[in-house]
């Protein structure tokens, strides 16, 4: 091989230009020299020759041999660049690339070629190219979250997800406790009609985790806390007739799963004259889907969506450097946000009904 040769060398080349063997070559990439003794002598005339000659380590042959390639895949399940999502795969991914930087590994975003998003393709996956993998998406094909689970590569999924058979590891965000203390809040507020309204069917895990933490603020038997409804929307068209029965059901509160849904709610009851939080209070669980941004000052929950990607990320970690542990799951804690859409209830919600 000469310099101006367009090949890229291989391990082999980098043995002979350095006058050692293959072996040895292999050892000193892994950082493995436990049973054989390399002098530094040694290693630094091979890691010298690697950098005049350009070597670089094929990472799947490196995962072949049991060494550790120090990269972190990252596999989304639907598209992170589109700009409805930037906003929410962001601060996932920032907070990763943060976590593994200080950790000394790299990240390697997984895509798919057109269609749907495959973790497998023929029969296998590319993820084997990183150590380990960290999952995201918001709707996830379970069946290959399962296969993965079964083949026994490391991952972390980002985002409460139970999955039938063994469990899986995961970080989520600790929705049920924040979404009980915003309840109870307004119950503190003098609340006794505090209803709960989503955009969807409810059936995914973050949803539902919300709504559990809204029936623990409201114990059997307490006699102050009426709860109210729990209402679930086709699309912002019907939050008019939500706010209709709002009023006739004397709700002073509403626990608004989406920003777009509060947002719409806002609108709706400016429209008829009423003030927020004078004539209804309302609170935001943080689900920032499909919003179109406003300048109120929501009271409600942050999603933690960066802490999440750091946490997983270390998470992940451990998994690898301690391969005997148990699949794990972690929760992060909510920041509440104390905003200005949440006040004591009207004093006569009677007179709310004549606009």
């Amino acid at each position: 091989m000469s310099r101006g040769s367009a090949r890229r060398p291989t391990q082999a080349d980098i043995a002979r230009l350095a006058g050692v063997s293959q072996a040895t070559v292999s050892l000193v990439l892994n950082e493995r020299d436990t049973e054989v003794r390399i002098s530094p002598a040694t290693r630094e005339r091979v890691l010298a020759v690697m950098r005049e000659w350009g070597y670089v380590a094929n990472a799947s042959a490196r995962s072949l041999a049991g060494g550790s390639n120090k990269i972190i895949g990252v596999h989304t399940f639907e598209p992170v660049f589109p700009t409805t999502s930037v906003d929410f795969y962001f601060p996932f991914l920032l907070g990763m690339e943060q976590e593994a930087a200080e950790l000394g590994f790299d990240l390697l975003l997984f895509t798919s070629v057109g269609g749907e998003r495959q973790i497998f393709r023929d029969g296998a996956t590319r993820l084997a190219l990183a150590d380990g993998a960290l999952l995201l998406g918001r709707d996830p094909n379970v069946a290959e979250i399962e296969r993965l689970r079964d083949s026994g590569f490391p991952f972390v999924y980002v985002g409460h997800r139970e999955v039938s058979g063994a469990p899986i590891s995961y970080v989520a965000a600790d929705y049920a406790s924040a979404t009980r203390q915003l309840t109870e809040r307004l119950f503190e507020l003098g609340h006794e009609r505090v209803a709960y309204a989503r955009l969807g069917d409810g059936d995914a895990q973050p949803s539902r985790d919300r709504e559990k933490g809204y029936r623990r603020a409201m114990p059997a038997g307490a006699a102050r806390r009426l709860a109210g409804p729990v209402w679930g929307l086709e699309s912002v068209d019907e939050v008019e007739g939500l706010l209709t029965e709002i009023l006739q059901g004397r709700v002073t509160g509403v626990v608004a799963e989406q920003h777009l849904l509060a947002e719409e709610l806002l609108a709706c009851a400016e429209r008829r004259g009423l003030s927020v939080p004078e004539d209804l209070s309302i609170v935001v669980l943080g689900d920032s889907t499909g919003t179109r941004g406003t300048d109120v000052s929501w009271t409600g929950l942050e999603v933690p969506r960066e802490q999440m990607g750091r946490q997983a990320t270390r998470l992940l970690v451990r998994l690898l450097e301690e391969p005997e542990t148990a699949d794990l799951s972690e929760s992060v804690e909510c920041p509440l946000l104390p905003g200005t859409t949440a006040g004591p209830p009207p004093a006569d919600p009677n007179r709310r009904q004549a606009r």
